[in-house]
């Protein structure tokens, strides 16, 4: 039996190719291309489609014995959006997640439905322009005829998946990113879906995370390798199959993403929604279970951002040396809002700042300050997940920045949790394929990973520092300071 795990990134496209025991065999990826012209951010469906069906080919070719059953499983980003006709073509362009042309939609839908009330709905906190909901308005305003032809609205996972089998198949885990699903009722917002200018019809069949579909259709099989038989299962979000692929889909386990933003997924045992909570929250990978996701913009680029535009460069090798010979306790701090808006705070005003400077003080102090800042951003998400009620007992991360073991120490330190960190760089579409291994048969249940081939780990246990808890309490007050709630 063998795996074709495809994570549809908003970055890369990539599948990565598994055994039964979940051992990777083979990994192929390519660059997801963007037209970009303004606020405007789109991109070819067709052209995703056949990178896919290379990557699979290329993933073949690297590994031998490809000739048995072999299942794809997606995985991958949850917002980009396909108008389709009858039978899965795009009508236009894929919109990104990136494209922000729907602002004023998204101000519409607030003012309509109530930015407290839709996010008991929706899951979302806020009405922004990232939705297809918002577009769609968009859609309706600019390019109606556009939806007076559609008769399929896709999320890019969504799209592939139909275009494999025939069928508009959309996956639960994915749907409380369209603005336009109910998720304590598991259904669609009939209101919202209305206001959006569609027809319920021209939405997808929402099925369980891990659902095989069907076979692969005809005109689609002549472009795979040769194989006994080839199954799609359409999988689920990528953050969440991250955390079944570290091993950190379980209560009490934060998975943070250590790349471009800090991304933080949590199963919700007994989770009751609160409008004082500001965290989104989404079907899990399992019937009746809540996770809870908070996602900030202001992560692992803002450390990328000081290297290449203040430190001139420094490789990150030489940077953890230096770090590591230096008394951090007299650094400036650093407020990670580069981007404005993020959880658990939702400070449009806030911005980045040094704070502390003085003429001493030079690149390496200030990228001590830059990790520290996320680090204090990591803290500050993790006290809001154990003020809703949730308990936080270990932080598993994964992504580039996990690459620095000084980083690492610093966010368990901080935080006062320990820190683990897989040795797995492919955990989206490990999940994705423990989904597709469950599907098929091959497994009981997510639990049943025993006979699966493991990564090794490290662990990161948080040591006591006054000096370090000191810096955030003057962290946490120059926040309030500069952006009082």
């Amino acid at each position: 039996m063998l795996i074709y795990a495809v994570d549809l990134g908003t970055t890369n496209i990539k599948v990565v190719l598994f055994d039964e025991r979940a051992q990777q065999l083979a990994v192929a990826r390519d660059a997801m291309r963007y037209r970009r012209d303004g606020v405007y951010v789109e991109f070819d469906p067709e052209a995703v489609l056949a990178s896919v069906l290379q990557l699979i080919a290329e993933c073949a070719r690297q590994a031998p014995g490809t000739d048995q059953d072999a299942h794809i499983v997606l995985t991958g980003q949850a917002e980009a959006l396909v108008l389709a006709d009858a039978d899965g073509r795009p009508l236009a362009p894929g919109i990104s997640w990136m494209d922000e042309r729907s602002t004023i939609e998204a101000d519409e839908i607030a003012d309509r439905f109530g930015t407290d009330d839709a996010f008991a709905v929706t899951g979302q906190p806020e009405s922004v322009a990232t939705w297809p909901a918002t577009k769609l308005r968009w859609f309706a305003a600019h390019r109606p005829e556009l939806l007076v032809a559609a008769r399929h609205v896709l999320m890019i996972k969504d799209f592939v998946l139909f275009r494999l089998t025939g069928r508009a198949v959309g996956e639960e885990t994915t749907r409380g990113f369209t603005y336009l699903y109910d998720v304590p009722r598991r259904r669609y917002w009939d209101e919202m879906v209305e206001f959006c200018g569609i027809r319920p019809e021209m939405l997808p069949e929402v099925v369980p995370a891990g659902t095989t579909i069907g076979s692969v259709r005809d005109e689609i099989l002549d472009q795979l390798p040769p194989a006994t038989s080839y199954s799609v299962n359409v999988g689920a979000l990528d953050h969440f199959c991250a955390m079944l692929g570290l091993s950190s889909y379980a209560a009490g386990a934060v998975s943070a993403s250590a790349g471009t933003v800090l991304a933080l997924s949590l199963i919700a045992p007994d989770w009751s929604f609160d409008p004082a909570d500001r965290v989104s929250f989404h079907p899990g990978l399992r019937a009746d279970e809540t996770v809870l996701f908070t996602c900030a913009d202001s992560g692992g680029v803002a450390l990328e951002w000081f290297r290449e535009s203040i430190a001139g460069g420094i490789p990150y090798d030489a940077l953890e040396r230096e770090l590591r010979d230096r008394d951090h306790r007299g650094a400036p701090l650093f407020l990670p809002y580069l981007t404005g808006v993020n959880p658990p705070d939702f400070q449009p005003d806030a911005r980045g700042a040094f704070l502390e400077l003085q003429l001493r003080h030079d690149r390496i102090d200030l990228a001590y300050a830059v990790m520290e800042g996320v680090a204090h951003l990591l803290r500050r998400n993790i006290d809001a997940l154990r003020g809703s009620g949730q308990a936080v007992e270990e932080i598993v991360s994964a992504g580039g920045g996990t690459a620095s073991s000084f980083w690492n120490q610093l966010k368990a330190d901080v935080c006062g949790v320990a820190l683990r960190v897989p040795d797995e760089q492919e955990a989206a579409c490990r999940g994705a394929a423990v989904l597709a291994l469950v599907a098929a048969g091959a497994l009981t249940s997510i639990d049943d990973t025993a006979a699966l081939h493991a990564p090794s780990e490290r662990v990161y246990r948080p040591r006591i520092d006054a000096a370090l808890a000191a810096r955030y309490d003057r962290f946490d007050t120059a926040l309030t300071r500069l952006y009082p709630q």
